[in-house]
C-alpha cells in the first residue's frame, strides 16, 4: 500500500486561487439552480391556480349543459304535444267542414 503524499506547507496561492474560483463558479451555479426551483415553484403555482379555474368552468359549463339539455327536451315533449293538438283540431275542422258541406248539400234546392 502506497500513503499519499502530503504536500509540504499547504497548497500553493495559485492552487488556491483556482479553488476560490471553482467555488464561486460551482455557488453562481447553485444561486442559479435555486432561482430556477423557486421561477418554476411559482409557475406551478400559477398552473395549478389556473387548473382548478379551468375544472371550476367546466364544471360549471357542464351543469349548463345538463340544464340546457333538460329545457331542450321539454321544449321538445311540449312541440310533440302541441303538434298532436293541432293534428287532433284538424280533424275537427275537417269533420265540420264535411258536416257543414253534408247540411248545404241537403238544404239547397234543386235546379
Amino acid at each position: 500500500m502506497s500513503q499519499a503524499k502530503r504536500i509540504p506547507g499547504g497548497p500553493s496561492q495559485q492552487g488556491l486561487e483556482m479553488i476560490g474560483e471553482k467555488l464561486k463558479e460551482l455557488e453562481g451555479r447553485v444561486k442559479a439552480a435555486v432561482a430556477r426551483i423557486v421561477k418554476v415553484k411559482g409557475e406551478k403555482s400559477l398552473l395549478e391556480r389556473r387548473v382548478e379555474e379551468l375544472k371550476a368552468t367546466i364544471s360549471g359549463r357542464s351543469e349548463q349543459m345538463k340544464t340546457l339539455e333538460a329545457g331542450r327536451k321539454k321544449d321538445q315533449e311540449q312541440l310533440s304535444r302541441l303538434q298532436r293538438e293541432r293534428d287532433a283540431v284538424r280533424l275537427k275542422i275537417d269533420r265540420v267542414l264535411e258536416e257543414i258541406a253534408k247540411i248545404e248539400a241537403s238544404v239547397e234546392p234543386e235546379p
